[in-house]
Formats: C-alpha cells, sequence, structure tokens
C-alpha cells in the first residue's frame, strides 16, 4: 500500500478509540497520531517500506479494517 493510498484511506475518517495495534502499543487519540506518523512518513528519505512511522500507519490500517 502506498503512502498516497494510506492517506486516501486513513485522513478525514472517523475511528473510535483505543485501537490496539500490538499488546504494547495503543493509539488513544487517533488524529495526533495520524498526523505525527504522517508527518514522520513525508520527511523520511530512505526506503518508505523500512520507515518506522509507515509500519506503524500500515498496522493501524489492518486494525480499523477488522
Amino acid at each position: 500500500m502506498t503512502v498516497d493510498e494510506l492517506r486516501n484511506a486513513l485522513l478525514g475518517k472517523t475511528f473510535a478509540s483505543p485501537v490496539e495495534l500490538a499488546s504494547h502499543m495503543t493509539v488513544t487519540d487517533v488524529d495526533t497520531f495520524l498526523k505525527i506518523q504522517f508527518i514522520e512518513v513525508d520527511l523520511w528519505k530512505k526506503e518508505i517500506t523500512k520507515c518506522p512511522a509507515y509500519l506503524r500507519l500500515v498496522k493501524f490500517y489492518e486494525e480499523v479494517k477488522k
């Protein structure tokens, strides 16, 4: 999934909080989480699939689609 696809799928939508990404990772403020992750993705200069923020966004997307 590309960053643009993630933007289209996640931004501007409402999600129930909290969203548990893993046993040690729970998103309680979804809007702030998404804002920060997309900022980090935009600043990443290497291969996008190695970006931690990108991986968190993909995991978030997978969790909210369940």
